[in-house]
């Protein structure tokens, strides 16, 4: 049994996450996948994986990235081999051609101030969101005690070991204790729990909690256990509340303390939402994001039910299947929108102050991460590349390929929105464009989640190179735009980053069915800086606009994206690309 990495939590409370009504998600954090040396017992010879995902989800603490394991690389992390097993598609590199006949446009002044960062959630967020996951809820009504406290242990042991920064126990049940507290408030957990509980009822709860937490503090897993199991007795005794409800909030509380990505994840059952890098999703082919008026639409899969049905970017739905989605989160509309191919879904959309309605056939789609590839002009190519799945390095190069063989000699590279995705990808598309030097390295607390990753692949684009970014591209979108913009490659435009900068490894369990998702290193730029909370800063800063729309042209990033493609800064990085240390 390996472990594996996979986007969990995909679809956040916040406007800023995307999911795939098909749905696959895009909630992401880089996240290393190591082994659970349970499992190595029963397999000598475990596949390393390593991923990503981006984790607006949660955030009582750190930020946190993570990896999952790849064609190229060796058990202690680094890439093994001579690239052997690289993509054969890429021919020998096209030659920049000496004189690129941009049309000089008058500069723009940049623009500074700071947009509106990605909101932290509050507990009662993160418990909302919880207890609207489908595979939450199923393991909520199927679990019992003693599998909880199976897991707990578990899950403390995996702590104790491999996260890169472990609490100690007093403080991870203290807020464990509190997570109760806040949760015993919540209306999601609440119903799904079937208790309604008079407000002096839960006000007794929370003091009982608050004592346990002052007279009681736990120094050892069994001792948390037995606090544990405590507040279960109060729960069912003063709110009717089922041990094992308490028992697996506990858990998600202790994980809680840890950082902002740690968490439990059950195993995915039924036809819900899925939680990954899929590439081949069953659904009608939406990119949205959450809204106070519904769901917005940000992307429509090209040959999918919801492009036949001529849905767009810019689309708000409003209704499914005659139910109103205004209100709801991502989760419930994901609820409603996912079924089984051949299935038919009513969706209701606003567009321009009217309603429109569409009838469309669930089906299995391929969701490329590569999308939009066009000419901007007759010589600058634009390519949006929406998360880092398993054949990104592939796609991308194609549609290069393509836009080349129409007369592209300048790329635009659009990473906004782009919440992360495989390490394996992320560092395959960077040997795209660097020629050499350091792309990312991790450091944790064993020589496991320690690796550094070069780019030592001769076959590279030299055309000048653009990427766009804002604070939405987290993670491997931050790995390749640092390594772009740290060796000098290529020019940043847009927005301050997210500023993920941890490594999750995801480690199957024995106890239950799923996975634990620890947070066991933080990852490094090219030059050795810490990414955490800190991001990539742009060399051209654009001012944030809510305008979504499918013209480029309207577009301010791509103005100032063409304004520094006219003023030769990215060719003059493409030129001397590779030339640095000798060669």
């Amino acid at each position: 049994m390996t472990s594996r990495m996979q986007l969990n939590l995909v679809f956040s409370l916040f406007a800023s996450v995307f999911a795939f009504a098909g749905f696959a998600g895009a909630d992401d954090d880089l996240t290393r996948t190591a082994i659970n040396p349970a499992v190595l017992q029963q397999n000598s010879t475990p596949t390393r994986n390593y991923g990503d995902e981006l984790g607006f989800n949660r955030g009582r603490n750190n930020n946190d990235d993570g990896f999952r394991g790849g064609r190229n690389r060796g058990r202690n992390g680094h890439r093994g081999g001579n690239r052997d097993d690289a993509p054969v598609y890429q021919p020998d590199r096209p030659s920049a051609p000496d004189a690129l006949p941009w049309t000089p446009q008058p500069p723009v002044t940049p623009v500074t101030p700071e947009p509106t960062r990605p909101t932290t959630p509050t507990p009662q967020m993160e418990i909302t969101s919880r207890y609207q996951d489908p595979r939450m809820l199923s393991f909520l009504s199927a679990g019992n005690l003693n599998q909880i406290v199976s897991l707990y242990l578990e899950a403390s042991q995996m702590i104790d070991t491999r996260h890169v920064n472990p609490l100690s126990y007093e403080v991870r049940t203290r807020q464990a204790l509190e997570t109760l507290v806040e949760a015993v408030e919540n209306p999601a957990y609440l119903q799904a729990n079937r208790i309604s509980p008079s407000p002096a009822a839960v006000r007794n709860f929370q003091d009982q909690l608050a004592e346990l937490a002052r007279t009681q503090p736990a120094r050892s897993a069994n001792e948390a256990v037995g606090l544990m199991q405590w507040a279960g007795d109060i729960g069912q005794r003063e709110l009717g509340l089922r041990p094992e409800a308490v028992a697996l909030e506990f858990l998600n509380g202790t994980l809680d303390a840890l950082d902002p990505y740690s968490s439990f994840i059950p195993a995915q059952t039924g036809l819900g939402p899925g939680a990954g890098l899929e590439e081949h999703i069953v659904g009608i082919g939406v990119e949205l994001k959450a809204d106070e008026a519904g769901a917005l639409v940000m992307g429509v899969i090209e040959g999918g039910p919801a492009a036949e049905g001529r849905l767009q970017k810019g689309d708000m739905i409003v209704a499914i299947d005659g139910r109103s989605v205004t209100g709801m989160g991502l989760n419930q509309i994901a609820d409603l929108i996912t079924g089984p191919s051949g299935t038919s879904v009513r969706v209701q959309i606003r567009r321009d102050g009217r309603e429109y309605g569409a009838t469309l056939v669930r089906r299995s789609i391929y969701v490329s991460s590569v999308a939009g590839a066009q000419m901007i002009d007759g010589e600058t190519g634009y390519v949006r590349l929406k998360q880092f799945s398993e054949s990104s390095a592939e796609d991308l190069g194609k549609a290069m390929w393509d836009l080349y063989n129409r007369g592209m000699n300048t790329l635009v590279l659009d990473l906004r929105g782009n919440p992360g995705g495989l390490l394996t990808e992320s560092i395959q598309v960077s040997d795209l464009f660097l020629p050499q030097g350091t792309i990312v390295s991790t450091k944790g607390r064993t020589a496991q989640d320690n690796m550094s990753e070069s780019a030592n692949w001769s076959q590279t684009w030299r055309l000048p190179l653009v990427v766009l970014v804002d604070e939405y591209s987290a993670s491997a979108s931050e790995i390749f735009a640092a390594a772009i913009q740290e060796n000098g490659r290529g020019v940043i435009v847009g927005r301050r980053t997210y500023g993920k900068g941890t490594v999750q490894t995801h480690f199957p369990l024995r106890t239950v069915s799923g996975e634990l998702k620890l947070t066991t290193a933080k990852f490094y730029s090219p030059k050795g800086r810490e990414m955490a909370g800190a991001g990539v800063t742009p060399d051209m800063t654009v001012a944030a606009s809510n305008n979504v729309s499918a013209d480029l042209q309207s577009d301010a990033d791509i103005r100032a994206a063409l304004q520094v493609i006219a003023s030769n800064q990215a060719s003059d990085l493409a030129s001397n690309a590779g030339q640095r240390g000798g060669r």
